[in-house]
């Protein structure tokens, strides 16, 4: 199955009020790895340190050109896969959703990106083929042995899990 995320309908939250004390706890892992740094490295966030999250783990690769800036699916966890119907590891994600839900991802993605800050995001998925999905998740800048911020670390949690 594809499915395409055709609608999204979430808040962005930079307060950071979670519901889940597993985002709580990853704001905080974040905020200790800065070491007096702007933001943590990606080194700072092994599979050890992420172990508990992996299949939830979504990892976007920020491509600058000297016009536009995009982001590349890096990493797909599998409960995402799960929930999505696809993996679109090594895609762009304005070509995995329609234009409206990709303008709510880019404006997210692209705060926690220029903020240097983690984000929260909470609300609904619309899929093609599924009627929609509660979510609430943190995206957290991370550098990759320099200063500016390279990638993003998504995790994810949704309602509905069993």
């Amino acid at each position: 199955m594809n499915r395409q995320i055709v609608e999204s309908r979430f808040r962005l939250d930079a307060d950071l009020h979670f519901i889940r004390p597993e985002l709580t706890h990853l704001a905080a892992l974040w905020d200790e790895a800065r070491a007096g740094r702007a933001a943590p490295d990606r080194a700072d966030f092994s599979p050890f340190v992420l172990r508990p999250y992996l299949p939830r783990v979504l990892i976007y690769e920020i491509v600058r050109t000297e016009t536009i800036r995009r982001f590349r699916i890096r990493l797909y966890g599998t409960l995402i896969s799960q929930y999505s119907g696809r993996d679109p590891t090594g895609r762009f994600v304005d070509e995995i959703m329609s234009e409206q839900a990709y303008a709510d991802f880019n404006a997210g993605l692209s705060y926690a990106t220029d903020q240097k800050r983690p984000l929260r995001a909470a609300g609904s998925y619309y899929f093609v083929d599924r009627s929609f999905v509660q979510f609430e998740s943190i995206t957290l800048p991370l550098t990759v042995g320099g200063s500016e911020i390279e990638q993003l670390l998504n995790i994810t949690y949704y309602d509905d899990e069993a």
